[in-house]
């Protein structure tokens, strides 16, 4: 599914207009007729006496609010208008929807002052519903004043809120919340899902999202580029490797996992069973050899490569070794377990500048990455294979040189713009993973939740786009299959028992093969068992 932002979608209202000669009043005459059909939704098991309180900013929100409100009158429904704009501010389009509820006899107040607050507080006591129409997608910054106080009066209303286009106080570009914001239960947006509501909190503030289509024509669509998608298992599941009969271990990828030290010989396990449960033929963990007892019993199917070691930690008398084993690879994951001691990071580095087959780089070896990037010769610009990174807030913070912080205000601003600085896709992960490709293109993962907030989860994942990549899939593409894939796998367990903890990381791991047969299922989506195609003779 498209993400438009709000700079996009007043660009398709002005095309839709402008081109198409689409009266704007027309446009906001449909998307006020899509509120009502959600508004009569959420109003099914309200009492007769019951109201309708829809709140009412300045702009085209405005004018959709004023809009809905003629409709639910006409029907037949109680309504309370509140407009927190004066009259002579209100213009264009909204004005002729406020001229109609004045001449039809529509209660409606108007609040501009704090002072004149109880007259909100004493309109929500008698709600049902209250239809949020204060701010629209184009809101940024910080709620104050007049608008903080109804806001603040809305959530803590027992009506059930439906918001028009985005939450009032939601950026649309990011999900942050200016202070406060409307927690909705429901959200209507128009013509194409915005990234904040893709992104927490403003996800969770949204509510259930529905898209309504307004009749911005497709002509205008194509005259956009956007850059952004949610992920969506019907187009995902087309980037499945095909299983051939004639095929055998070797024809479904060869994945070299890099990993081991004392005390978490646990993530190169993982790692290495996800590859395996996504479909690779053959995992090699290349591990020290003080440890190699320890994986010859967790993953007897792996095999193994024994390397020198120092106190149980790879030294770099191992190098060429692997250098040599990573020619005949068809994928490299690189960090899980590894720890981030001098005598390791030395190696590590020189691995990631010479190694020329495709790299998942995860865990240690990203925080041994983080000490390059103020040094002029940068290894992800000098690198020789495409590089999947898959960092958390916080690894990519020491990775940019930004806080934590900063990089969940802005994660799909800043996971696309180092993406294309490194040349490297992105996975930045957390509620919402964006997934970023040099080129610009961004996905937003959709599924997963909590109970993927466990230790060795990201060992999992790493396994999982490292087995897809190992399989022949484009990086960008195997990285947002397999964090839709690891997403549903949480999803999976979270609805077998109603609960969203309790789980571990070898638990999400075995739900691997039936999240993609699901996925496969419900895409419809026919990939099954080919023959290879003859290459030509007899």
């Amino acid at each position: 599914m498209k993400l438009a932002t709000p700079t996009q979608m007043k660009k398709l209202d002005e095309l839709a207009m402008d081109v198409y000669k689409i009266p704007g009043i027309l446009l906001m005459e449909n998307a006020a007729l899509c509120i009502v059909a959600k508004a009569i939704e959420m109003l099914a098991d309200a009492m007769p006496e019951s109201k309708t309180v829809i709140i009412a900013g300045k702009g085209n929100n405005g004018g959709d609010a004023f809009a809905v409100a003629r409709h639910l009158i006409q029907s037949g429904y109680p309504v309370i208008v509140v407009s927190l704009v004066q009259r002579s501010m209100v213009k264009g389009e909204a004005d002729t929807y406020l001229q109609i509820l004045e001449n039809i006899g529509a209660t409606i107040l108007f609040v501009t002052d704090e002072a004149e607050m109880p007259r909100v507080e004493e309109s929500l006591k008698e709600a049902h519903l209250v239809i949020d129409g204060i701010f629209g997608t184009g809101f940024y910054g910080n709620v104050t004043g007049l608008f903080k106080s109804v806001i603040r009066l809305i959530n803590e209303s027992s009506a059930k809120v439906l918001s028009i286009d985005i939450p009032s106080g939601v950026n649309g570009e990011n999900g942050q919340v200016g202070g406060i914001a409307v927690k909705a239960d429901e959200t209507v947006t128009f013509s194409l899902l915005k990234p904040g509501l893709a992104q927490y909190p403003g996800a969770e503030l949204a509510g259930k999202v529905t898209v309504a289509d307004i009749g911005i024509p497709t002509g205008a669509t194509r005259q956009l580029r956007f850059d952004g998608q949610l992920s969506a298992g019907s187009e995902l599941c087309k980037y499945f490797p095909q299983r051939f009969v004639e095929g055998h271990k070797t024809t479904f990828g060869k994945i070299l996992i890099i990993t081991g030290s004392k005390g978490m010989t646990g993530a190169g396990t993982l790692a290495a069973k996800a590859a395996f449960k996504t479909g690779s033929g053959m995992v090699y963990l290349a591990v020290p050899k003080s440890l190699l007892p320890i994986y010859s019993i967790t993953v007897p199917e792996a095999i193994t490569i024994p390397l020198d070691d120092e106190d149980g930690l790879i030294t770099d008398g191992s190098l060429n070794m692997l250098l040599e084993k990573s020619e005949s690879m068809d994928s490299i994951v690189i960090g899980p377990g590894l720890t981030t001691k001098r005598q390791v990071a030395a190696w590590v580095k020189e691995f990631i500048c010479k190694c020329k087959r495709p790299m998942v780089i995860d865990a240690d070896a990203l925080n041994i990455m983080a000490e390059t990037v103020a040094e002029e010769a940068n290894i992800f610009e000098i690198r020789q294979a495409p590089i999947v990174i898959t960092p958390h807030p916080g690894e990519f913070a020491q990775l940019t040189g930004l806080t934590a912080d900063e990089i969940r205000a802005n994660r799909i601003k800043l996971a696309v713009e180092y993406s294309r600085k490194w040349s490297v896709t992105v996975v930045l992960k957390g509620a919402g993973t964006v997934i970023a490709n040099p080129d610009g293109k961004y996905y937003i993962n959709s599924t997963g939740n909590p109970v993927l907030a466990t230790a060795g989860s990201g060992d999992v994942l790493s396994g999982i786009i490292g087995s897809f990549i190992g399989q022949g899939v484009k990086p960008l593409k195997a990285a947002t299959l397999g964090v839709y894939i690891h997403g549903m796998c949480g999803d999976i367990l979270a609805n077998r028992s109603h609960m969203q903890a309790g789980y571990t990381a070898s638990e999400i791991c075995a739900e691997i093969p039936l999240a993609m047969g699901q996925l496969i299922s419900e895409s419809g989506c026919c990939l099954g068992y080919k023959a290879k195609q003859s290459l030509g003779g007899d």
